[in-house]
């Protein structure tokens, strides 16, 4: 009798956790502008930096994700990558503006120039503020 009390303990349990369920959160993905950034005058080869870059959350539905960093050769291009809820109630935030640290490595021995993205113009091209930063020895 406990081993059929067990057995349907365990059905029970395992149709209640329903691998494709939708839990009914919605949300989309959006990138935001990087408002500022504190970069140094020249790198060191192989030294580890940690680089402040500031944005403006624009609603508490906002959720940081990390950082769009993509590389093409020495250039890195940045924006802030957000999650954005689909719900109602969302409020502007409290604390505004936000600063995440960015850990970078040079390794080559050429400058890199580094593509802040700043948004988008009225006619929705995108808007760069480009840094060129040498690397010395």
């Amino acid at each position: 009798m406990k081993k059929v009390f067990l057995v349907l303990v365990t059905v029970i349990t395992l149709m209640g956790c329903s691998l494709g369920s939708d839990d009914g959160i919605k949300f989309h993905t959006e990138l935001l502008p990087i408002e500022s950034a504190v970069l140094p005058a020249e790198f060191k080869r192989d030294s580890i930096y940690e680089l402040p870059f500031t944005y403006i959350r624009p609603t508490t539905c906002h959720l940081y994700e990390g950082f769009y960093y993509a590389k093409d050769a020495n250039i890195r291009t940045i924006a802030i990558h957000t999650s954005v809820l689909e719900q109602g109630g969302c409020t502007t935030p409290t604390v505004n503006p936000i600063t995440e640290i960015l850990q970078f490595k040079p390794t080559g021995f050429n400058s890199y120039i580094f593509k802040l993205w700043k948004g988008e113009d009225e006619n929705g091209e995108d808007i760069f503020e480009e840094i060129e930063i040498p690397v010395v020895p």
